[in-house]
């Protein structure tokens, strides 16, 4: 008895030592994350401690009549042990537009279960949007968007490398934050769309300077809303095309271009 009143007082301390670096480790990380991962970080941690409650009231549970060994050993004689109520285990992770929740299915709470509460989980969570799908054999995956990727602007940075493939176009982000391509393998052509101001000269300077470093593409721009290839939007994408066409197609001042002569 004696060693053990020497030793609780080092682990305690032990373990006090342990949560202060856990705590110290996870505001050193709050604090350089941006203003938006922030919030993320803030909402995951609601939905950690808040999902047990929220799981049994969306019918995310399912109750065990079956007592545990641990729970005979200490009923006494003649007494059932109370049914227990199991919620599937969660593990969330933030990000700049939410958070992605994995869950393990229980019986009876499997991603059907799942897919018809998303609606309330959104509500709860307050989010955008919420999709459910499946994270292999007994396990499903939720992505919960607070701040929505298709109105908030993005921002692209070209990295001046030689692209490892030419078959897929990087279109950005879709819904639920996640990277969407356009395989081009084998398309003849493809047709951009859409309103004004909506971002389809943004889309296909993307697709230029992505690919510019690369000797085995070639660009041509016919641009009806200028005329000459030095105004418009592809003004400084100049050098890097072998011919332009404005407002007058009768006019194609071609422009002379060699590997090496465009500086990212």
């Amino acid at each position: 008895m004696k060693d053990v009143n020497e030793i609780a007082p080092v682990l305690i301390g032990a373990v006090l030592a342990l949560a202060a670096l856990w705590a110290v480790v996870g505001l050193v990380r709050y604090l350089r994350v941006d203003r938006e991962t922030r919030a993320s970080i803030r909402q995951g941690i609601r939905i950690r401690f808040g999902w047990e409650r929220l799981a049994k009231m969306a019918g995310l549970s399912v109750i065990d009549k079956t007592p545990t060994f641990l729970a005979e050993l200490v009923s006494r004689e003649g007494e059932t042990p109370k049914p227990r109520v199991l919620v599937p285990r969660i593990k969330v992770k933030p990000d700049r537009f939410g958070v992605v929740v994995r869950a393990k299915c229980l019986p009876k709470v499997g991603l059907e279960e799942f897919q018809r509460s998303a609606r309330f989980l959104a509500d709860a969570w307050r989010c955008t949007r919420v999709s459910v799908l499946p994270d292999g054999p007994g396990r499903v995956v939720i992505r919960a968007v607070r701040l929505d990727p298709l109105i908030t602007p993005t921002e692209h940075v070209p990295t001046g490398a030689v692209p490892g493939s030419l078959d897929t176009w990087g279109l950005g982000l879709d819904e639920y934050a996640d990277d969407v391509s356009l395989p081009m393998a084998n398309v003849p052509g493809v047709t951009v769309a859409g309103l004004p101001g909506f971002g389809k000269t943004s889309l296909i300077n993307k697709l230029i300077c992505d690919l510019a470093p690369s000797d085995a593409v070639q660009f041509a721009v016919a641009d009806g809303k200028v005329s000459t290839a030095h105004e418009g939007d592809y003004a400084d994408l100049t050098p890097r095309l072998f011919a332009f066409a404005g407002d007058d197609l009768a006019e194609v001042p071609p422009c002379s271009w060699t590997p090496g002569d465009w500086d990212m």
